[in-house]
């Protein structure tokens, strides 16, 4: 648990400086509750205090539970949460080995070129899930993509990156259609498809949909539905400085990791000279 608190003390000092779901459609609809079960975790209540065990992550809930050394179960809303820290995922078979990343290097600031991290090789992707990894949680109040209202509750956000500017993740299960002629089905329908040239639906799989968004110094969240626009946007002194690394350094704006490094150096850019 040791590591789990430094994470924890070491992202919430960098905040303190720096500092409903979607509509359903016929390509994209909720999936349910999407439930993520770690071995240990360390949260920091709202109360400064901390309790530590096992955590189930109720993703589309915004809950936590903490299993107490007495096998009592603890039930904490966003509301009650300041931030936590997790490791010992259970493997999902939906997730690449790539997934399964603690974002260390880019919470402390990495990015390709940074003097901080001279003498250091660069960081690698692991070729092996490594499920021991620390991943740390921040409560953010969030108007749930809903442009259009002023509401916001407390929803919990992976950090991936230092700040003042976070780059942050929330996770959903989506279900999607098969049609044949896709990938999952089996050619096209009478006619070669139904009606007005779509694709017969037979189904739906689920997958596991990455959102990005930013987390200002301010404490609100910016939604990154466009990742390269939209940080680009957040960034426009900056902007041609970000793409021109972006293509230098073949970074991707749509893989986490890359993205990470992306807002670090954007980040480092915006800083007072």
């Amino acid at each position: 648990m040791k590591n789990l608190r430094s994470a924890l003390s070491i992202g919430f000092a960098v905040l303190l400086l720096s500092l409903v779901g979607p509509a359903t459609t016929e390509a994209q609809r909720s999936a349910g509750s999407y439930v993520q079960n770690f071995a240990g975790g360390t949260v920091l209540l709202a109360t400064g205090d901390t309790i530590e065990g096992p955590i189930s992550l109720h993703r589309t809930e915004d809950v936590v539970l903490v299993t107490m050394p007495n096998n009592t179960v603890s039930t904490l809303s966003a509301v009650a949460i300041q931030s936590f820290a997790v490791k010992g995922e259970r493997l999902d078979r939906r997730r690449d080995s790539y997934y399964y990343d603690d974002f260390y290097d880019a919470r402390r600031g990495y990015y390709y070129g940074n003097p901080a991290f001279y003498n250091m090789p660069p960081p690698r992707h692991r070729e092996q899930p490594d499920t021991s990894l620390v991943r740390v949680f921040r409560t953010y109040r969030w108007n749930h993509d809903n442009d259009y209202s002023d509401f916001k509750s407390p929803a919990f956000f992976e950090q991936l990156s230092n700040g003042p500017t976070i780059l942050l993740r929330r996770e959903a299960l989506v279900q999607r259609p098969v049609s044949y002629g896709s990938p999952y089905g089996y050619g096209y329908g009478y006619g070669g498809a139904y009606p007005y040239g779509m694709p017969r639906s037979t189904g739906y799989y689920t997958e596991i949909k990455d959102n990005f968004y930013l987390g200002t110094p301010q404490g609100n969240v910016l939604p990154l539905r466009n990742p390269k626009k939209d940080l680009l946007a957040a960034f426009p002194k900056q902007a041609r400085q970000i793409d021109q690394y972006a293509k230098e350094n073949k970074l991707s704006y749509t893989n986490a990791r890359e993205l990470a490094f992306l807002v670090n150096y954007a980040n480092s850019l915006a800083k007072p000279q």
